[in-house]
């Protein structure tokens, strides 16, 4: 029975990766006016696609934006509910939508303190991420919300009346951030897994863990500070390729390095993806997909031993972690750091990010212990084989997905 257990586990595991999505996002900036809260709603087009429907072809994404938030967003102002205007579109950009509200209340604002309901998108994705930015004079805080906090009560104006909070507070609302948005990004927490596979001992796990820290954590903080504007289509693409990868490491046993048909599959693939770019069907350039193809006939031809598969891993994943931290910096890109704490904040939301890592490596060193200790070697190396199978679909799955958004 406990056999059964265990492989039921794993197989669900499994296949709740085959059908996971991204983490979802978004962010707002609030104001206050007289007896007026103004505020603009900005999300990613991709994420707001959550809320076409099948057979919707009628409006844009961006009325239809504008509809859900005037439904799922109100203000109070004691027990009354302030006023809702028209949703105002705002100008987008060619990946974000921008939608402004007014909220009319019956006394000034700055005087009585007031409520924001948000229910945004909160139904569509479980793991959405909304931070609310709320703006007075020259200060400024951040609020969270997520699907189980979607009220927050505010005033404004005593913002500016009190001490800037400490660093540590800062902190703690980003390794909040951090760690939601990790557990919410699947697509990261999968390449996690298959490191684990791929490594399977404690110390190696340890390495190629850190290895990949070391690399997300460069590209997170050069990305969230300026320093680099990552084409993020791209670096989405990248993420499902390293996934695929790995996944292909994991498949393809150390001790006897056939690699030829992986080369050529992924030639044809790639080929097949640098045609749709050249003509422009793609929103990743040729030039990317014909170089990841030299990249694996040469890494297949040079990388031809155990010994030099695990020294090629320890650079990989530290490579990969550059592609990743990419990845992690969009959430900090949409929503900006705050002003005067950027270090303390980007410090936090890392902490929190290595902490989701970190307990979905400890689960699956737990289990991968537990079920040597009751299966076979045999029944184990099954279950990797297929996990590893789930992991390699939607590796390429998302690589192909994200190049047509």
């Amino acid at each position: 029975m406990i056999r059964g257990l265990l492989v039921i586990i794993w197989l669900l595991l499994g296949t709740g990766i085959s059908f996971a999505h991204s983490s979802s996002r978004s962010s707002s900036i609030w104001t206050e006016d007289d007896k007026t809260i103004k505020m603009v709603f900005s999300i990613d087009q991709v994420q707001a696609t959550l809320l076409v429907p099948l057979d919707y072809n009628a409006a844009s994404l961006q009325s239809l934006l504008a509809g859900h938030l005037a439904a799922s967003i109100s203000v109070t102002q004691g027990d009354k509910p302030c006023a809702t205007s028209i949703p105002y579109n705002r100008p987008t950009s060619s990946q974000r939508l921008h939608v402004k509200i007014n909220f009319t209340c019956k006394d000034t604002v700055s005087e009585n303190s007031w409520n924001i309901e948000n229910n945004a998108f909160f139904d569509f994705a479980s793991t959405h991420i909304h931070i609310a930015y709320l703006k007075a004079n020259q200060n400024s805080i951040e609020t969270i919300f997520t699907d189980r906090k979607r009220n927050k009560t505010m005033r404004l104006t005593d913002i500016s009346n009190v001490a800037t909070p400490a660093i540590w507070v800062n902190v703690i609302t980003y390794v909040h951030l951090g760690f939601l948005h990790i557990l919410g990004g699947i697509d990261h927490l999968i390449f996690v897994t298959a490191l684990v596979l791929l490594a399977k001992r404690p110390k190696q796990i340890a390495v190629l863990v850190t290895g990949f820290t070391i690399g997300h954590s460069v590209t997170l903080g050069l990305a969230s500070l300026g320093v680099i504007t990552p084409f993020e289509p791209a670096i989405e693409a990248l993420i499902g390729f390293s996934i695929a990868f790995v996944a292909v490491e994991i498949l393809v046993p150390a001790n006897s390095r056939n690699w030829k048909p992986v080369i050529i599959g992924s030639t044809i693939l790639m080929l097949i993806l640098s045609f749709a770019g050249w003509l422009k069907i793609s929103i990743i350039p040729a030039s990317i997909w014909l170089g990841l193809a030299l990249f694996i006939a040469c890494y297949g031809m040079l990388v031809t031993s155990a010994k030099q598969v695990r020294s090629a891993s320890i650079m990989l994943t530290a490579v990969f972690g550059l592609v990743h931290g990419a990845g992690f910096a969009s959430v900090l890109q949409a929503t900006g750091l705050p002003h005067n704490r950027q270090v303390s904040a980007l410090l936090g939301f890392n902490i929190g990010v290595e902490i989701g890592q970190l307990l979905v490596v400890l689960l699956w060193v737990i289990l991968l212990k537990l079920t040597a200790r009751i299966l076979s070697q045999a029944s184990v190396s099954k279950i990797e084989i297929v996990l590893a199978g789930i992991i390699l679909a939607s590796g390429i799955f998302w690589m192909i997905d994200r190049s047509f958004i």
